[in-house]
């Protein structure tokens, strides 16, 4: 992958196809360019180091850490974990004498108390790392956040992003990582609105022909097909009936959208997208538990998973699934919702 820039790239493989091992494999196979860095820049400031830091979303942490336990030869990929209070014991030879320094989003423009010259913050660390990996990095396509501004301050002389969805919604969504990569002249938001974003509005073949190259030159992504020993996918739809009271407020709320954003587009009235938005989630959040309509309801309820029809459904079926794989040490299942809230509860 780093053939292709002499800044960044993109890995956005699907789910499950091994982001994590392919990029540990990576950090081993160029451990010697990493190490040889490393000894060219000993002199210099910021201090240089060979170690790969991969910022990662705190629910991956431990994944990461298992893949270089599971796959790795002690030893083969030297490590450290920087995050929680156990940070403050790391030494800064300890951070140098890594190949991999796994850390999480929260880490990142956290200095916390004062340091002693024995305890340092990513932050604060004068470093330049050999490569810096960001973990899920869809999580930072908004270029103004603070996570955001603070992982461009990190200096790297490579960066990599792993992401199964590179586009979530808009087309700004992969100009933010690309943006990070620091690929000219791509990284400059003035480029996106002169060169592609008009014409990608109106389909121009230009703009998307130009928006493919760009892609094909510093993404890889792979789906579930190169899996030829992968069984057929089997889509099933369930229906399941919200219960009382709520499968009546359930109608009462989609009456109440039709009749006033349908009648708004038989008219040619003008109507609020932002409002429109905002209702229809509030529908498909409703169905999935009353408490997201609790604005929109005039009374309470305690709060519990089992008002959620679909969670019901949920726990029963995986009860079964789970306990009908005879001879399946740690049988396993993902589960995925639209709404973070929802998968808290």
């Amino acid at each position: 992958m780093e053939k292709y820039s002499s800044r960044g790239s993109l890995l956005a493989d699907d789910m499950g196809l091994g982001k994590m091992l392919t990029t540990l494999a990576l950090i081993l196979a160029t451990s010697h360019l990493a190490k040889k860095s490393q000894i060219d820049g000993v002199q210099n400031l910021p201090v240089q180091s060979a170690a790969t830091l991969v910022i990662c979303p705190l629910a991956t942490l431990s994944n990461w850490e298992n893949e270089l336990k599971i796959h790795f030869v002690k030893g083969a990929l030297p490590y450290c974990i920087f995050h929680g209070r156990e940070r403050r014991q790391i030494q800064r030879e300890d951070l140098l004498s890594s190949l991999v320094v796994l850390t999480t989003y929260e880490m990142v423009g956290t200095s916390g108390n004062p340091l002693h010259t024995n305890q340092i913050t990513i932050e604060s660390l004068d470093v330049c790392w050999f490569r810096i990996v960001l973990d899920e990095a869809h999580m930072i396509r908004n270029p103004t956040a603070n996570r955001t501004v603070n992982i461009q301050k990190l200096q790297s002389k490579f960066i990599l992003c792993l992401t199964g969805t590179p586009f979530q919604n808009r087309l700004a969504d992969v100009q933010s990582l690309i943006s990070l990569l620091k690929i000219s002249p791509w990284d400059q938001e003035w480029t996106w609105k002169k060169h592609l974003i008009p014409g990608m509005n109106v389909g121009s073949q230009d703009a998307i022909t130009t928006m493919n190259r760009l892609m094909e030159t510093i993404c890889l992504r792979r789906t579930k097909d190169v899996l030829l020993n992968l069984s057929s996918k089997v889509e099933k739809v369930v229906i399941v009936s919200l219960g009382e009271p709520w499968e009546d407020l359930s109608t009462r709320f989609h009456q109440t959208f039709i009749q006033c954003f349908g009648r708004l587009r038989l008219s040619g009235e003008p109507w609020d997208s932002t409002e429109f938005f905002r209702q229809l989630t509030m529908i498909r959040q409703f169905c999935n538990h009353p408490t997201f309509a609790r604005h929109e309801i005039h009374f309470t309820w305690n709060r519990r998973w089992q008002d959620s029809a679909k969670l019901v459904h949920l726990v029963e079926n995986l009860n079964e699934f789970l306990q009908g794989k005879q001879g399946v040490q740690r049988p396993k299942a993902v589960i995925f919702s639209s709404f973070v809230a929802y998968l808290e509860m």
